[in-house]
C-alpha cells in the first residue's frame, strides 16, 4: 500500500458512532507468526532510506529534568525539530540533553495496540487503551527496496497468489516491503474516514513512517489510516471500511483521481485543498483529458505547474513548507515552495523561517538550483530581506561559504552577494547556552528553559552571564522582554517555610523555629547547597576532561584517517598520471604512425608514376615477363620510398619529379635491374 497521506487530512467528515472490538479476540501472536517481525527497517543497501539532507539538526530547546525524565522537547514545546518532523539524537542535540521527549522512533514509543480478526478485511489493529490526538502509535517497518526490486515483487507476489500486500512509498524510487518482514504496523487497514495518519519523519539520517492518531482514538476502536493509493496497475479491490463517505473501491481505476496529483504533506505545504484538486480534475474531464501520475515524481507535474501558491499567511504555513523543503528533492515543488516564502512581508514569520532551520535550508536550494542565474537571484534577495539576527545560524550551516563560491561564479549576482555578505558581517556572534547557564540563571530565579520569547528575542551569552538580544532593535536585556511567556520564578526561602505545629487555641500555624535556631539552619541548608553546587562543579569539569580527551583521541585518529586518505589519494593520482601519460603516448604514437602512412602511401604513389615506364623497355626485350616486371617495379617503388622516409618521415613528395629526380630513378631502376638480370642469367647457366 503505496502512501501519499502523511500529514493529518484538511476535513474530515462527520464522525459516525464509533465502532468498539474490544470483545474480540486478541489475534496478535497468531498474527505474529505469519511474518518475521523487525525492530528496524532492513536496507537493500546502505545509501536506500537516506534523508536528503543528511547534515544533523540540532534544535535550540534546554534540558528540563522533573521527576528524573527530561521534558525537554516535548508536545508543548516549540522544538525546531519536532516542528520541522526531525528527531533529536543524543550526543548530537546539544542543549535539550539525553532522551528528549523528541525520541519516540528512536525509543519505540509504541501505543498499546492489539491484532483482531475483522470480520471482512483480514487482521486489523485496535487500542489497548485511548490513545490521544497526534500520539504516536507505530512506525511502519519492512524492508527499505528500489523501485525496479518493487515491481518485481509485485508480480512475484501476484503469481504466489498472495491476497494481501504490504507496500508504501517512503520516498522517490524506494519502497517499503512489509509484506515478509515488518511490524504490527502492516496489520492497519485503510478506512476513507480514518482515525489514523502516516507522517515521514528524518531519525539519525534515516526516513522513518510513523503512524499517528489524527483525533482521540478510544479504547477497542479499530486503527486506520487511508491508504490513499496508487496501485501501479493492480486489481482494484472492494473497500470494506463502511464508513458513510466511501468510495466503494480501493486502489485500480475506481480510486479517486485526487491521488495522484500530490502526496498529502506536498499538498498542505503548497496551500493546495481538495476543492482546487477537484476543480482542476473536472476541467481536465471536460477537456477529455487523461489525468495521469508521474511515476518517478510521485505527483502530477501539469497539476503542480498550474498551481501558484499564495504566501504564508501563518506561522503554521511556514512551519508546513519548512518541514517540507527540508526533505523534498525536487526542483519544481521546491521552487513553488520557495515562491511561498518569498512573498512574505511579515517580519515575524521571516524569523519564524530564520527559526526553523531557515539558513540550513536556503543553502540546500543554492545548491539544488546551481547555475539557475534567476532562482539563485531569488534566493539572494530573500536573505537580504530577512531580519538581523546573531551570526550563530549563518556561520553553523556555511552559507556564507556558498555566498563567497556565488559571488564569484555568477558575476551578475556579485554586487547583491556582496551586499549579503557586507549585512552578516555586521551580525554578532554568541557563545550557546548551555547547562551551566541554566543552573547559573536559576540561582537568579529566571528558569531560561520554560521562557517563550517573542519573535526577534534570542537567549545568548555574554561575559560569562546569559542574556535577552534582539539583534534587529540592537537591545540587550538582563530580564525577559515584554511579550514573553510561561516564565517561573522561585519564591526566596524564609524561616516561614521551616516546619510548623498547630496552636490548640485557635489551629493557626505558627514558626515552630526561633530565630537562633532559623539561623543555623538557613546556614546549615547553605552549606549543603554549597556543597552540593561544588559537587556538581567537580562532576562538570571531570565530564568536561573526559569529552575534551575523548575529542582529542577523536581528532588524532580522525588525522591518521585523513593522512591515509590523503597518501592513498596521491597514489591513485599518481597512478592516473602515468596512465594518462602511457595514454597520450599511444595517442601520440598513432597519430605518428598514421602520418608516416600517409606519406609513405605518397612516395609510393609518386614513384609508381615513374618506375613501370621504365621497366617496360625489359619487358619490350623479353628480358622479363610480364608479371616479374609488376614485382620488379613494386620492390623498386618499396625501396625508393623507404629511402625517402629515412631521410625525412615528415616530407611529402613534390607535385611533380623534378628532372634530376627522374635521372636518379632511373640511374637506380637501371642498376636495380641489371643485378635481376644477372643472378637470372647465373641461375640460367647453373640449370
Amino acid at each position: 500500500m503505496t502512501s501519499r497521506s502523511i500529514s493529518p487530512p484538511k476535513s474530515v467528515p462527520p464522525e459516525p458512532a464509533r465502532k468498539i472490538f474490544d470483545t474480540f479476540e486478541d489475534k496478535t501472536e497468531e498474527a505474529l507468526a505469519s511474518f518475521v517481525s523487525l525492530n528496524e527497517c532492513l536496507y537493500a543497501s546502505k545509501r536506500l532510506g537516506s534523508a536528503k539532507n543528511n547534515e544533523f539538526m540540532e534544535c535550540d530547546c534546554f534540558e528540563d529534568f522533573s521527576e528524573g525524565v527530561n521534558r525537554a522537547c516535548d508536545e508543548d514545546s516549540d522544538c525546531i525539530n519536532r516542528l520541522t518532523l526531525i528527531e533529536c539524537v543524543n550526543g548530537l542535540c546539544g542543549s535539550c540533553g539525553d532522551d528528549c521527549q523528541n525520541q519516540r522512533f528512536q525509543k519505540r514509543q509504541y501505543a498499546d495496540i492489539a491484532v483482531f480478526q475483522t470480520e471482512m478485511k483480514g487482521y486489523g489493529v485496535r487500542a489497548e487503551t485511548d490513545i490521544e490526538a497526534h500520539q504516536f502509535i507505530y512506525e511502519y517497518m519492512g524492508e527499505v527496496i528500489e523501485e525496479e526490486e518493487f515491481r518485481e515483487r509485485l508480480v512475484e507476489y501476484d503469481q504466489k497468489k498472495l491476497k494481501h500486500f504490504y507496500f508504501m512509498m517512503l520516498q522517490n524510487g524506494e519502497f517499503i516491503d512489509a509484506t515478509m518482514k515488518g511490524s504490527l504496523a502492516r496489520f492497519c487497514n485503510h478506512s476513507c474516514n480514518p482515525n489514523a495518519y502516516v507522517n515521514k519523519w528524518v531519525v539519525a539520517g534515516k526516513l522513518k513512517m510513523g503512524i499517528f492518531a489524527n483525533r482521540k482514538i478510544l479504547k477497542g476502536e479499530e486503527i486506520t489510516f487511508d491508504y490513499n493509493v496508487d496501485r501501479y496497475g493492480a486489481t482494484a479491490q472492494k473497500c470494506y471500511c463502511d464508513e458513510p463517505n466511501c468510495i466503494g473501491f480501493l486502489g485500480g481505476k475506481t480510486q479517486t483521481d485526487a491521488a495522484s496529483l500530490l502526496p498529502q504533506n506536498i499538498a498542505d505545504a503548497l496551500g493546495v485543498s481538495s476543492a482546487m484538486e477537484k476543480k482542476w480534475i473536472k476541467m481536465k474531464k471536460s477537456q477529455g483529458l487523461k489525468i495521469e501520475k508521474a511515476v518517478d515524481n510521485n505527483f502530477n507535474i501539469e497539476f503542480v505547474e498550474s498551481v501558484q501558491p499564495a504566501g504564508c499567511e501563518s506561522p503554521h504555513d511556514v512551519t508546513k513548507v519548512m518541514s517540507v523543503l527540508l526533505q523534498v528533492d525536487d526542483q519544481l515543488i521546491a521552487q513553488k515552495l520557495f515562491n511561498r516564502l518569498y512573498e512574505i512581508q511579515d517580519e515575524t514569520l521571516h524569523h519564524q523561517v530564520i527559526k526553523l532551520h531557515g539558513y540550513t535550508c536556503m543553502l540546500k536550494l543554492l545548491k539544488m538550483f546551481e547555475g539557475d542565474l534567476e532562482v539563485e537571484k531569488r534566493i539572494v534577495d530573500f536573505l537580504i530581506a530577512l531580519p538581523k539576527t546573531t551570526k550563530n545560524g549563518i556561520t553553523s550551516s556555511q552559507i556564507d561559504k556558498e555566498i563567497l563560491r556565488l559571488q564569484d561564479k555568477q558575476k551578475p549576482l556579485a554586487e547583491e552577494c556582496e551586499k549579503l555578505l557586507a549585512k552578516w558581517n555586521d551580525f554578532e556572534t554568541y557563545k550557546r547556552i548551555d547547562k551551566k547557564d541554566i543552573k547559573e540563571a536559576s540561582n537568579r530565579k529566571v528558569d531560561l528553559r520554560r521562557i517563550r520569547l517573542p519573535p526577534g528575542w534570542e537567549v545568548v551569552h555574554e561575559n560569562g552571564k546569559p542574556m535577552y538580544y534582539n539583534a534587529q532593535k540592537k537591545t540587550k536585556l538582563h530580564t525577559p522582554p515584554t511579550g514573553s511567556s510561561k516564565t517561573f520564578n522561585e519564591k526566596p526561602y524564609s524561616k516561614w517555610d521551616g516546619p510548623t505545629r498547630r496552636n490548640g487555641v485557635n489551629g493557626t500555624k505558627r514558626p515552630r523555629l526561633d530565630d537562633e535556631e532559623y539561623e543555623r539552619h538557613k546556614q546549615k541548608r547553605m552549606d549543603m547547597e554549597k556543597e552540593a553546587i561544588e559537587k556538581v562543579k567537580e562532576e562538570e569539569l571531570r565530564a568536561l576532561k573526559d569529552k575534551l580527551e575523548m575529542e582529542n583521541q577523536k581528532k588524532n585518529d580522525l588525522m591518521k584517517i585523513i593522512e591515509e586518505a590523503n597518501r592513498q589519494r596521491e597514489l591513485e593520482r599518481e597512478e592516473s598520471r602515468k596512465a594518462e601519460k602511457e595514454k597520450e603516448d599511444r595517442k601520440l604514437k598513432k597519430k605518428k604512425q598514421s602520418q608516416t602512412n600517409h606519406v609513405e602511401h605518397k612516395w609510393n604513389k609518386f614513384f609508381a608514376s615513374l618506375v613501370p615506364n621504365l621497366l617496360r623497355k625489359y619487358e619490350h626485350d623479353k628480358q622479363i615477363s610480364h608479371d616479374s616486371a609488376k614485382q620488379c617495379a613494386r620492390d623498386i617503388v618499396k625501396i625508393l620510398t623507404s629511402k625517402e622516409l629515412k631521410k625525412d618521415v615528415t616530407r611529402s613528395p613534390p607535385d611533380e619529379p623534378t628532372k634530376e629526380k627522374r635521372a636518379k630513378v632511373k640511374q637506380f631502376t637501371q642498376s636495380y635491374m641489371e643485378k635481376i638480370l644477372q643472378k637470372k642469367k647465373s641461375r640460367s647457366h647453373k640449370h
